[in-house]
């Protein structure tokens, strides 16, 4: 017989899973409570929920919602880090706590519908962020136009210039 809060939880973790589609899978072994109470409320500002699962019941959510590919890295103490967008920077936060916390590890990601290992989500996090790289773009749409009209002033002060030393030298004779 199926126990209700068994049926509740698999049906929390189908709706994050439906809210917020990118996690990343973390092992949280051995971290102290105040650690990961941290790291929750880092997460929270990113737009992203962190939460302990259990294996058997996150099997039943990731199936009902359709994805495959995870089963593997559902061992031992496992939590998930639900992100709705820029996944860059939950991945960063994550990579940061890992770096404070030694014990912390993340071992796999399913981020826009692809599968991804711990590697690939170290290099995601390594990304720059999204308002780094809308910066960088408008830095290089707007850096021949700035060429173009600093050399238009220029071309324009020289004549001005010229035309000064002519008036110049004609107002000596």
């Amino acid at each position: 017989m199926v126990k209700q809060y068994k049926v509740d939880e698999v049906s929390s973790m189908v709706d994050q899973l439906k809210d917020k589609g990118n996690i990343i899978l973390t092992n949280y072994s051995g971290i102290r409570v105040k650690d990961l109470s941290k790291l929750r409320k880092t997460l929270r500002s990113k737009n992203a929920e962190y939460r302990v699962v259990k294996n058997t019941l996150f099997k039943r959510a990731l199936k009902e919602v359709g994805i495959e590919g995870l089963d593997e890295y559902l061992k031992g103490p496992v939590a998930v880090a639900f992100a709705k967008d820029d996944v860059g920077d939950v991945a960063k936060a994550l990579k940061d706590f890992a770096k404070d916390v030694e014990k912390f590890s993340y071992s796999a990601g399913y981020v826009d519908k692809v599968l991804y290992n711990s590697d690939q989500i170290k290099r995601i996090a390594d990304l720059p962020s999204k308002e780094v790289v809308l910066a960088q773009l408008l830095g290089m749409i707007n850096g021949p136009a700035r060429g173009i009209a600093v050399g238009m002033n220029q071309i324009m002060a020289s004549l001005a210039r010229g035309i000064k030393a002519v008036a110049e030298a004609q107002n000596k004779q």
